[in-house]
C-alpha cells in the first residue's frame, strides 16, 4: 500500500488542548473541520496523482498563510479569502474538480498554519 502523501505524525499526535480553550465554539468547530479535511486528504489511497498535486496545493495555499501571524486573523482569513486559494487550488491541480475537493485542500492548508501556531506538534523533515 502506498505511503500516505501528508505525514501521519500531523495526524496521530496528541493536540494541545490549550490550544483550543480559549476559541469560541465556532472557532473550535472550524479547527476541528481543518484537521478533518487534513485526515480525509491524506488518507484517501484512490486518487493517486491527485492527491500528489494536492499536496503541493496544500503547500502553495500554506505559503500565503504565513502573512497571518496571529490565529484572529487566520481566521478572518478563512471566512474571507477563499476565492483566491480556490484560484490558486485550481491552477495547480489537473482537470475539473469537486467543490469539496477545494475545500478540504484549503482547509488541510489552514490545519498545517494552526499547527505552526499552537506548537501542538513538529512536522518530520
Amino acid at each position: 500500500m502506498p505511503e500516505d502523501p501528508l505525514p501521519d505524525a500531523l495526524l496521530d499526535r496528541p493536540r494541545n488542548p490549550r490550544s483550543l480553550e480559549h476559541l469560541s465554539p465556532y472557532d473550535r468547530a472550524t479547527v476541528n473541520l481543518w484537521v478533518r479535511s487534513y485526515a480525509e486528504l491524506s488518507r484517501d489511497p484512490t486518487h493517486g496523482p491527485l492527491i500528489e498535486a494536492a499536496v503541493h496545493a496544500v503547500h502553495a495555499v500554506l505559503a500565503g498563510l504565513r502573512q497571518y501571524h496571529q490565529p484572529p486573523s487566520l481566521f478572518a482569513a478563512y471566512e474571507t479569502n477563499s476565492a483566491a486559494d480556490f484560484a490558486l487550488i485550481r491552477s495547480l491541480l489537473p482537470g475539473r474538480l469537486a467543490d469539496e475537493m477545494l475545500w478540504r485542500v484549503r482547509d488541510a492548508a489552514f490545519h498545517l498554519r494552526w499547527i505552526e501556531f499552537t506548537g501542538s506538534g513538529q512536522r518530520g523533515a
